[in-house]
């Protein structure tokens, strides 16, 4: 028999042996993923966005009402207390569908990043086909849309699902252009890549760039890949739109100077065991340790070729990422977030072996029940892994009336001090890490002020130097910003920590409301000082 027909009896089996069998089964079975995945995403969409990184969601909120106050006004009030930090892609369509449906809804901007993420997985499903199969790619998106952490990451009111997506569209104009390469194909990788790595500038620029080197070295060599002009005009066009902005951030506009200045890469961290646990736990919390080993086996199993060469590059850039940006990456476990693509890509060549082995029931029917108990365990695994998480999906409504009432505490305090723009804010739980509610308090209570730090909040240096006291604290804050309110959550007001501060308040300042959750203080009224008789 020729090669030809061996070739064609293979597929013919392949066909025979598909689980998926038949003309409609794999489209209603990705259409049924979709749909179940975005429904878990829109169930209770219409709440505040409080349950997944709240700092970070309504720094997004504030940014895109004054958006929309310009759009409104022609005058840009509200920014929140840290300015700018990414380009405002996604506050931009906020505050555009806000001016759109007549008011500030937050659940659009949430909808927007769920659709995102639904987008993200059909390019998902595309590259898998390639380096898998049609069949091992279903099961790679299914771990995509549904594993537990990315249900809540994936609807926040942050420029992470967009991330997600365009890297993803990266990836697959990456290896279309490898496959084939041509001046059109390498200009839309470019373009593609340049997207991605300027709505987050930096996180996911290792991986755009891990894939193409390893799929150029693959095909030419290490030494013309790295001496390449495609490689050259890919680096230029996919960094221009990010150096642009930041060059118009700080040397033009100046909002972004705060940002470059304040350290971002801390290569000491890495010999600090508190980093390495600190990235193993965002690890976990991300994807799992099961679906992870699952993952780098499914490299060393991946075909020969492009398959592997893209894995590989993309591993080593989630790699060298992870030791740039050394802080983020052990304390904030979003910024794992690209990891959930890149396990499910993983994930397609042992999902590919293991079906055909299940195609095989009738030759090896011992071998095929192995790979279908071993297949079943992983399952199990990943799914007790996941049970705390999956918890929080299933019952998040058990915390819809604590919100509301963090909601109305918000207004009543924002009633108070009269929605004043120049407060200082110590709003949080230190017992539950010390996490600041002060930008979801700035946005219900539509007031704006700055964060007060603690010293035990702030890295002090090892010189021997004291921390300041609360007086030169607010000397110096009331020289930068001249606040007329101090609103302190009633969990800091009561914490040992801030005995010093509270001692001071009451000193000088009057009161001016207590309640259980608040205390606030008007620091236009000073307490007279009482003289001892002479």
């Amino acid at each position: 028999m020729s090669n030809d027909g061996m070739v064609q009896n293979d597929i013919q089996d392949s066909k025979r042996q598909s689980v998926f069998r038949g003309p409609l089964r794999r489209p209603l079975i990705l259409g049924s993923l979709f749909v179940a995945a975005l429904c878990l995403r829109l169930y209770g969409i219409t709440q505040p966005p409080m349950e997944f990184f709240l700092v970070r969601q309504y720094h997004g909120a504030l940014l895109a009402r004054g958006f929309y106050e310009w759009l409104l006004s022609g005058e840009l009030r509200t920014i929140p207390p840290d300015g700018i930090i990414e380009p405002p892609i996604l506050e931009i369509f906020a505050s555009l569908s806000y001016l759109i449906s007549g008011g500030e809804h937050l659940w659009i901007p949430r909808l927007l990043s769920a659709l995102f993420w639904m987008a993200g997985g059909v390019f998902l499903y595309l590259t898998a086909k390639k380096i898998s199969s049609p069949n091992a790619a279903v099961l790679s998106v299914a771990f995509y849309l549904l594993v537990p952490y990315s249900v809540f990451a994936s609807r926040a009111f942050m420029p992470d699902s967009l991330m997600v997506m365009l890297l993803m569209v990266a990836i697959f104009a990456i290896l279309r252009y490898h496959e084939s390469p041509s001046t059109r194909r390498l200009v839309i990788a470019a373009v593609a890549s340049s997207l991605v790595t300027f709505v987050k500038p930096g996180i996911c620029t290792f991986q755009v760039f891990g894939a193409f080197i390893s799929l150029a070295v693959y095909r030419q060599g290490p030494w013309r890949a790295l001496m390449s002009r495609p490689l050259m005009v890919f680096a230029a066009l996919s960094i221009l739109p990010t150096g642009l902005y930041y060059l118009y951030g700080t040397v033009v506009a100046g909002f972004l100077h705060g940002e470059t200045s304040s350290r971002k890469v801390m290569p000491e961290l890495v010999l600090q065991p508190s980093f390495w646990d600190g990235w193993r736990f965002s690890v976990w919390l991300t994807v799992g340790y099961v679906a992870l080993a699952v993952a780098l086996l499914g490299v060393l199993l991946s075909r020969k070729g492009f398959p592997r060469a893209l894995l590989i590059g993309l591993w080593s850039g989630y790699l060298l990422f992870g030791l740039t940006f050394t802080f983020h990456i052990s304390t904030h476990s979003y910024y794992s977030l690209q990891l959930i693509p890149l396990v499910a890509l993983s994930l397609g060549p042992i999902a590919d072996l293991v079906m055909r082995y299940l195609g095989q029931v009738g030759l090896r029917s011992y071998r095929a029940a192995l790979v279908l108990g071993l297949s079943l365990s992983v399952l199990v695994l990943s799914v007790a892994e996941h049970r705390h998480e999956i918890e929080q999906v299933a019952y998040q409504k058990r915390l819809w009336p604590v919100n509301a009432s963090f909601v109305a505490t918000y207004q009543e305090i924002g009633e108070t001090v009269d929605h004043s723009y120049r407060t200082l804010i110590l709003f949080g739980y230190p017992y539950l890490g010390g996490g600041s509610y002060g930008n979801a308090l700035m946005y219900h209570g539509r007031l704006l002020g700055h964060e007060w730090r603690q010293p035990d909040q702030v890295a002090l240096p090892s010189a021997g130097r004291r921390a300041m006291t609360a007086e030169a604290s607010l000397r110096k804050y009331s020289r930068k910003y001249s606040p007329e309110y101090f609103i302190i959550s009633t969990a800091w007001w009561q914490a040992p920590q801030s005995s010093e501060l509270r001692r001071f308040l009451i000193e000088h300042f009057s009161r001016i409301a207590w309640d259980r959750d608040y205390v606030v203080f008007d620091l236009t009224k000073k307490r007279p000082r009482l003289h001892p008789a002479g």
